[in-house]
């Protein structure tokens, strides 16, 4: 079953007058991601990204500062692909990554 998202409009108007009713739509809608995902490993890496993202909504002093955190670890995570796409022999492989959960190894390939 496919839960589509409401109405921009919708969304403002449960912000402004029903916050507890739209953060319940925020947890079934990342719930449902969270449980279809395709694999046991990749339902694990999401709700440890979740919980993640958890703390920090939590840790923040508002919503803004919030929004801003969350930005910040796309951003940093943005980058860490980007670098172990243009640059791996930069990469340290003797410690894994933070957010690297899979336990798997990582190999550097050659290039040419």
């Amino acid at each position: 079953m496919k839960t589509r998202l409401p109405a921009f409009d919708v969304l403002v108007d449960m912000a402004r007058n029903d916050p507890e009713g739209l953060e319940t739509l925020r947890r079934s809608l990342t719930d449902a991601v969270i449980s279809g995902a395709a694999s046991d490993v990749t339902r694990r890496r999401l709700e440890g990204l979740q919980f993640q993202v958890d703390m920090e909504r939590a840790r923040a002093p508002s919503p803004l500062a919030a929004t801003l955190r969350i930005s910040e670890m796309m951003c940093r995570s943005l980058a860490d692909l980007h670098r172990s796409m243009v640059a791996p022999e930069t990469l340290d492989v003797d410690q894994p990554a933070a957010n690297d959960m899979s336990g798997g190894n990582v190999v550097s390939f050659q290039r040419s």
